[in-house]
């Protein structure tokens, strides 16, 4: 049956010894007022389980896009026995009538990790819990969906693989329905230098929809690169290189003394000035300011309507102005869409005063969590 989402947000996750996290670990994504978060802050020491915390909600969410697996890609699921269950709060639509359901995304030999209660489910508005189950059988070695998994939940994961693939048409995801996407920026993240020859006018990687997109370091072949992405919207000229040579300029070159200009259509580049003398290429950016080029252009040309950002260590590369524009601008952003949610990590104590979980913005939802590492695995 064709099923597609209006709505998806996460709601919870659970672990069972995975990483440094052992036993049992949960985590909420909803705030006091049984809403998912539009923002939600991890902080904890360096080897806490922050890293962690997010490649189980890439890894949960990326078992949307196929039916069977090779691997989970969390090395406790892979090597061991550890179980991760993502939870998110989600409004399917079969055509005929709309419901809302909380939906399990279990993964590991473990199985289902926390069974909703009927006063959890009324508190988020949901009328049942909906499991959707990954593992391995005896005797084989790929990763399949179970067939036992609940009927609506098999439907709306046929119906995101049917998705996989279809081009993206404008930035923001205006105009796109609910299919979730996720946006995982490691802490690697960057524009390399230097990067690779072979320009040409193609279409770039990842520009379709995919539940999980993770953008580590940009460049290293073009097909890749950011300039590639610039070249490509030039081409279409839809508007899209426009708007994003707008949001670079007006958030990240701000004082003026750069600018990134018009695409170069000889050369195939999307070229900075400095100072109106000297031009370079986006790989010539400093570190802080790559990154964030990378950060606001890919979040701005991949998004959905319904996405999770993933930034591991937001303090990657950036002086605390420069963090604090990213936060800033994060919170901007999660106002002005509805759909877009963002998930930091940090180790630094001005990130919780800049986020300020508890204290109240109108239009955000703020939360988070303190994680540290349990080192005694669970006794199964």
């Amino acid at each position: 049956m064709a099923i597609r989402s209006t709505h998806f947000a996460l709601a919870g996750l659970t672990l069972l010894d995975v990483g440094p996290l052992r036993d049992t670990t949960s985590v909420s994504f909803l705030t006091a007022e049984h809403e998912p978060a539009n923002i939600y802050l991890v902080m904890g020491p360096n080897g806490g389980g922050k890293t962690t915390l997010l490649e189980a909600i890439a890894a949960a969410m990326s078992m949307l896009g196929a039916a069977m697996h090779a691997k989970y890609g969390v090395p406790s699921l892979d090597e061991g026995n550890g179980g991760v269950q993502l939870d998110a709060l989600i409004r399917l639509d079969d055509g005929i009538s709309s419901e809302t359901f909380i939906l399990s995304i279990v993964l590991g030999s473990p199985g289902l990790l926390k069974n909703w209660t009927e006063p959890d489910l009324q508190a988020t508005g949901a009328s049942a819990q909906l499991v959707l189950r990954y593992g391995i059988r005896p005797g084989s070695r790929v990763i399949e969906r179970f067939a036992d998994s609940d009927r609506q939940a098999l439907d709306f994961a046929d119906t995101i693989i049917a998705e996989i693939g279809e081009p993206t048409r404008s930035l923001f995801g205006t105009g796109s329905t609910a299919f979730p996407t996720l946006l995982y920026f490691p802490s690697d993240r960057g524009i390399a230098r230097n990067s690779a020859g072979g320009q040409v006018i193609a279409r770039p990687e990842q520009l379709s929809y995919a539940p999980v997109h993770v953008f580590g370091v940009d460049g290293a072949t073009w097909a890749s690169s950011l300039d590639n992405l610039f070249v490509w919207f030039a081409w279409l000229g839809d508007g899209r290189e426009e708007l994003c040579r707008e949001i670079v300029n007006r958030y990240v070159f701000r004082d003026g003394s750069k600018t990134l200009l018009d695409v170069d259509r000889e050369r195939l580049r999307a070229p900075v000035s400095v100072d109106g003398i000297v031009e370079h290429g986006l790989d010539q950016l400093s570190s802080g300011e790559r990154q964030l080029v990378q950060l606001l252009v890919r979040i701005a040309s991949h998004m959905s309507a319904a996405t999770i950002v993933l930034i591991d260590e937001t303090e990657q590369h950036l002086h605390l102005v420069m963090r604090r524009r990213l936060i800033t601008l994060i919170k901007e952003w999660a106002k002005e869409h509805t759909g877009l949610s963002f998930y930091i990590t940090s180790h630094q104590a001005d990130s919780l005063r800049i986020v300020a979980p508890k204290v109240p913005e109108d239009g955000l939802r703020k939360f988070g969590c303190l994680v540290k590492p349990r080192f005694k695995a669970s006794r199964r």
